[in-house]
């Protein structure tokens, strides 16, 4: 047996890879993060006797929840417990240094009991859980009525339009970093994610739902497909903090919903900290039932 750890070539297929692991978000949208950038990253691949068998990547700058960098690694099941994953966090531990970072964050997911005892061999200690939650599409009409602006407010809700400009888009992504570092699954401060970096994310209005008052972004919804499971993944929903408790954030997701199935898109997906009670009553109050969860884990140096 001979494990080789190298960077990832333009004719490794990473989805198959990662085949049956459903929050996977593509190969195409992977290479598109990590394929450039002023940053230390590496998005690297693992064989086992010539034959691909994992995948791994590491990012060197403080974007995760503590200015930690982030790693994620994942292996075959039928290829696991033969040090794939032992050489796989190595190399990733080779990016997310203690000069570059005070730590590294990953997710696995909480169901996986093999992948969170390789972590906690490795040292890593647990650092909560995202309950997933999904939405049915299907049932958007039902909720079309929490669509609606809350009474009293003067907040106007809508997406970006089509060919907006690079300064709206630059706006969109300030809202975002403002509000992210106000969320509590950043409690402990990250290192805001570029624009460049976002950008290959977020890359169509419809993407984007936000509530404008006077001008101003006040409250946001930001969501991107996955490639295991056929989902739009929620990344981020927040709005400023003096209007929380007014359900803009459920008229928001609501709206995004509702647009989203008009689309012909079928299923949302989000993840949420475990505690984190405002956005879980909100996800409850709009139907999306809880299907597992990722749990983060960090090592810190």
């Amino acid at each position: 047996m001979t494990i080789v750890v190298r960077d990832c070539s333009e004719t490794d297929d990473l989805d198959a890879v990662h085949e049956g692991w459903r929050g996977w978000l593509g190969e195409g949208t992977m290479r598109e993060l990590l394929g450039s950038g002023d940053f230390p990253r590496r998005l690297m691949v693992a064989e086992d006797d010539g034959v691909l068998v994992g995948t791994g990547y590491g990012l060197g700058v403080g974007a995760g929840d503590g200015h930690r960098g982030l790693g994620h690694v994942y292996v075959r099941r039928d290829h696991r417990r033969r040090g794939v994953g032992r050489a796989l966090w190595q190399a990733v531990l080779e990016v997310c240094t203690p000069e570059r970072v005070p730590g590294v964050l990953v997710q696995v997911d909480d169901g996986d009991e093999g992948a969170k005892q390789v972590l906690a061999d490795h040292g890593f200690e647990d650092h909560g859980l995202h309950l997933e939650s999904q939405l049915e599409l299907a049932r958007a009409e039902e909720i079309r009525p929490l669509s609606r602006v809350p009474d009293g407010g003067d907040v106007r809700v809508a997406s970006l339009a089509e060919g907006a400009t690079e300064d709206e888009w630059r706006g969109v992504h300030a809202a975002y970093v403002r509000l992210m570092a106000d969320a509590p699954d950043m409690a402990g401060g990250s290192e805001p994610m570029p624009f460049a970096l976002w950008r290959r994310l977020i890359r169509e209005p419809w993407q984007v739902l936000g509530a404008w008052s006077d001008g101003r972004l006040v409250g946001l919804t930001v969501l991107a497909p996955r490639a295991g499971d056929g989902a739009l993944n929620t990344w981020f929903t927040g709005v400023d903090r003096d209007r929380r408790g007014q359900g803009l954030a459920t008229c928001l997701k609501a709206a995004q919903a509702c647009a989203l199935a008009e689309a012909g898109w079928v299923r949302i997906v989000t993840q949420n900290m475990e505690g984190n009670d405002a956005i879980l009553a909100a996800n409850r109050r709009l139907g999306f039932v809880t299907t597992g969860g990722m749990r983060a884990y960090v090592l810190d140096f």
